[in-house]
């Protein structure tokens, strides 16, 4: 009753929960405005919450004086003066985190890489060095931070910037204007499957109280063979199976070292330790290559307190779907002793949605660390709802929006439709091999001429410096206009486009430089006669399922220049062209980076690529057959 009564009394000046069995409540905020910020470096004037604001297990809605749970953080964010800096080490090196050793490209010699962490407001320098030894390029995308006028620190190659080659470093340098947690990740082709990727986490406030902080859980498929290499089977239309899953870089895969000499015979579990009547926050990170996880712990159930960078209205719930890329922060409650305890271990499981009887990934909570036996085994699939995000009525964001009205077309014939074409000869209809298409064509870059650098050397022209297969979307609309974008993977017009064919999967679509509202989605064509928009503070994110044979209909505010790319989250797809790019204010881009002075350092790495480029790439006629992103 006391840990209750903590939650009613901090919600009662918060928010409000609710349980799946219920309809949610409504959320009314009444914090205070604080003054507009609109560039990186602003400093905003703090306004006082109501009463003395100190942030801990009692009050975590607060942060600090004039920050919390309440404020509007796209526009506010704490002034900290505080500098983060982190240098990332790329290495090849073998590894073997289910017990099974393989080479891979890791970070800081570890797998998962290095945790990244900063508070609210920090501004954070993060040096980046190329020390692989396959003649590979690359970059680090920092997956969902916003980047406020500062787009060419995304990390996308072939976009935001050249690739940093072998034997160089690229410093990244951007301000944490939001709050929760994530990853970061490489954005150079299929390196992120092989290992390149690690866990981000912002300090800030929360909409629910509790007592410990676990950080981030990411959870994972993993692969044995090298992704580069395997790309082939998706182009085949038999996209590879993964050999293991992980829950922060451990999990068995059962084989026999007598064997097979690449077998360790050590199969770890990630474990964690809970006290009774405690309450818990665990960071859930979907960083997985193709598979969308359903995520449940034995006897336990939690609240869901965050989608993605977005606090929303805590709801209860016992399992929770999370798509490639997805996050959701959780408030887990310790069993307080006096409930039915017939073990003092607990699974935690993470099942592939897709595959209802697939032995679920596992980790495991021991309210006794002395002991050290396995948990009871509970049945395998005790709830399953199939590949679809959280219901839309659930995730009710702390910090409302009201969506305007849109100031472009979409749907009909401006539909951003999911498809698959020949490869390489698009015009061949029995091509053995297909490429996946967003819009009108496969996405494929020039990793020595990026988005970034085609503005900057044409300036303000608007659609003369793209090549086609860039797809670039322009958006110029006046400034904080919403703009809608309707995508589907089933159509009622399929002829009218050659070589469409159904989405077979549902696709987790991510977009870079926002957050954005889900308007409508559904596994059936949209029909504006029936299909409900909801603009009164929709489900808030950035990454959305597009459910399979259905479409997806998102908007966002015209308000960060930019070029922001949207994808398919599963990497074979992004890696086969479903892609494309938003240019954003395009006017406004390079008098941004101009005033940051980074053109230099910018078009020193792309020399730098290019001199590189030559002397490997131009000598043994090596051709990218991926996207590149």
């Amino acid at each position: 009753m006391k840990f209750l009564t903590r939650v009613v009394d901090f919600l009662a000046h918060v928010t409000l929960f609710t349980d799946r069995s219920q309809q949610p409540l409504s959320y009314s905020s009444s914090g205070n405005a604080l003054g507009a910020a609109t560039n990186l470096d602003v400093a905003v004037s703090p306004t006082p919450l109501n009463g003395k604001c100190v942030h801990g297990p009692k009050d975590r809605g607060c942060w600090t004086d004039g920050f919390g749970i309440q404020t509007d953080y796209e526009l506010h964010w704490p002034d900290t003066g505080n500098v983060r800096n982190y240098t990332l080490i790329l290495t090849n090196e073998y590894i073997a985190p289910d017990g099974y050793n393989v080479s891979r490209m890791l970070i800081n010699g570890t797998y998962p890489g290095p945790l990244i962490e900063a508070d609210w407001g920090d501004l954070l320098n993060v040096t980046v060095i190329n020390n692989l030894s396959n003649h590979n390029g690359t970059s680090i995308h920092w997956h969902g931070i916003r980047q406020l006028n500062t787009t060419w620190q995304d990390g996308v190659a072939g976009v935001t910037q050249c690739p940093v080659p072998p034997g160089q470093e690229y410093v990244y340098t951007w301000r944490a204007t939001q709050y929760g947690v994530s990853w970061y990740h490489s954005h150079f082709s299929l390196q992120y499957p092989d290992g390149l990727a690690g866990p981000l986490k912002i300090n800030g406030p929360t909409s629910m109280d509790y007592d410990h902080d676990l950080g981030p859980v990411l959870v994972t498929d993993w692969l044995h063979k090298d992704a580069f290499g395997l790309f082939q089977l998706e182009l085949l239309g038999r996209p590879p199976t993964p050999d293991s899953n992980l829950i922060n870089g451990k999990g068995p895969y059962f084989c026999c070292p007598s064997l097979d000499p690449q077998c360790t015979g050590k199969t770890p579990f990630t474990e964690f330790n809970f006290n009774k009547t405690s309450t818990y926050k665990m960071s859930l990170v979907n960083t997985a290559v193709s598979t969308h996880f359903t995520f449940w712990i034995d006897a336990h159930d939690f609240y869901v307190v965050a989608t993605d960078f977005v606090p929303i209205s805590p709801y209860r719930t016992s399992t929770i779907n999370i798509a490639i890329g997805q996050r959701y922060d959780i408030i887990i409650i310790a069993k307080n002793g006096t409930d039915a305890m017939p073990s003092t271990n607990y699974w935690i499981h993470a099942r592939d949605c897709n595959n209802i009887g697939q032995r679920s990934n596992l980790a495991i909570i021991r309210y006794d660390a002395k002991n050290t036996d396995f948990p009871l085994s509970a049945p395998p699939d005790r709830l399953c709802y199939g590949c679809l995000d959280e219901d839309s009525k659930y995730l009710n964001p702390v910090v409302p929006r009201q969506v305007g009205k849109n100031a472009n077309s979409f749907g009909g014939t401006d539909s951003l439709d999911v498809y698959l074409q020949g490869f390489p000869n698009t015009e061949d209809r029995n091509s053995v091999l297909h490429k996946w298409v967003l819009k009108d064509s496969s996405f494929y870059i020039d990793w020595r001429e990026p988005s970034l650098s085609l503005i900057a050397i044409n300036g303000d022209k608007m659609q003369d410096p793209f090549p086609r297969d860039y797809e670039p979307v322009f958006l110029d609309q006046p400034e904080d206009s919403w703009v809608y974008f309707l995508i589907e993977g089933n159509f009622t017009q399929a002829d009218q486009k050659i070589y469409k064919q159904q989405a077979p999967v549902a696709h987790p679509i991510h977009v870079h430089g926002h957050d954005f509202v889900i308007l409508a989605s559904g596994n059936h064509s949209y029909n504006p006669a029936i299909d409900k928009i909801n603009t009164n503070n929709p489900p808030r994110r950035d990454v959305a399922l597009l459910p399979v044979t259905g479409f997806l209909l998102i908007a966002f505010q015209v308000n960060n220049p930019g070029t922001w790319l949207m994808h398919c989250h599963i990497a074979w797809h992004a890696s086969g062209g479903l892609a494309l790019q938003f240019v954003e204010k395009q006017k406004e881009i390079v008098p941004l980076m101009k005033k940051a002075n980074v053109l230099g350092q910018y078009f020193d790495t792309c020399a730098s690529w290019g001199a590189y480029y030559r002397v490997f790439n131009e000598k043994f006629n090596l051709t990218m057959e991926d996207s590149g992103v």
